[in-house]
């Protein structure tokens, strides 16, 4: 966990950037802390969601927005990464059963090990609605007693097939966890709230704050790339920084990460407008794990 940017400059005793406190090291060595500087230690898992329901149902779109991605052998995998707490990890890998004939044979053996399952129906299909039951029957045959969320897609449409009370009886009569509706203009946040139950169901007393939800497209941009190639290498032992590390920096919505975040960007313009002669050398970094734990195990 890396809660602490380094700042190295030859020459110079004393920087001050608004909002960061300053420990000396050595003689030349400037370390820059967050005054968020408690060390915990997040949470991570790898987990698996079975996703299902009938042909045509938009649950490939749910899940990636990608209808093109259609799979050969009966199931697609989609990769789904959650943080709360600040860097506490969820990733999810979501096994996306094909709806064919020749493959439900499979199903059976693609659903072992899930932790929860998704249910897509389309709200303007009332016959995808009619087989969600097998679904539920598929899921708790070969899964046991999982969550079970159920997803009434294209919402946005006016020219439903289902009500809201058949949806509300259908969960209670099944014993499901949920449902929601979801629609093209709201679908990121419907999935938010999707995969926090799931989260919740998995540590129903762990207390869950500022969650949020990525895919691989959120990762994509130049200003993360950026960030990761900036940041790559621990600025004190040269070592490579785990990726994984940056990644849970850059996408963090906890407040003090998100402090941290705004004075490593500003450390960053500050090294390469500060006018230094070829005698001295700046460098601004994020500290490897265990250079940080070294540097700060007394604050």
């Amino acid at each position: 966990m890396l809660l602490g940017t380094y700042l190295k400059l030859k020459g110079y005793r004393k920087i001050f950037l608004q909002k960061i406190l300053f420990y000396k090291f050595e003689s030349a060595i400037i370390i820059i802390e967050s005054e968020w500087s408690e060390l915990i230690i997040p949470k991570s898992y790898k987990l698996k969601v079975v996703l299902g329901g009938a042909q045509n149902s938009g649950k490939t779109s749910f899940i990636d927005g990608d209808t093109l991605n259609d799979s050969p052998i009966g199931v697609s995998f989609k990769p789904i990464e959650c943080y709360a707490n600040g860097l506490d990890n969820y990733k999810f890998i979501i096994w996306d059963l094909k709806d064919r004939e020749r493959f439900r044979f499979l199903f059976p053996y693609f659903c072992r090990g899930a932790c929860a399952g998704l249910l897509c129906f389309d709200l303007t299909n009332r016959d995808s609605f009619l087989e969600l039951e097998s679904w539920i029957r598929l899921f708790r045959d070969n899964i046991g007693d999982i969550p079970i969320i159920l997803i009434g897609t294209r919402y946005d449409l006016d020219s439903f097939k289902v009500t809201e009370k058949e949806i509300r009886d259908f969960v209670r009569t099944n014993g499901l966890s949920d449902f929601f509706l979801s629609s093209v203009y709201d679908d990121i946040d419907t999935k938010k709230e999707v995969f926090k139950l799931i989260v919740e169901s998995i540590d129903p007393n762990y207390p869950l704050n500022n969650f949020s939800l990525f895919t691989p497209k959120d990762f994509d941009s130049d200003e993360f790339k950026e960030f990761v190639r900036y940041f790559s290498i621990c600025p004190i032992c040269k070592k490579e920084n785990h990726y994984e590390s940056l990644k849970s920096i850059y996408i963090s919505n906890e407040p003090e990460l998100i402090l941290l975040r705004q004075q490593i960007y500003k450390a960053i313009d500050f090294s390469r407008n500060f006018k230094l002669n070829k005698k001295r050398n700046l460098k601004v970094g994020i500290p490897c794990c265990n250079c940080y734990k070294i540097l700060f195990k007394n604050k």
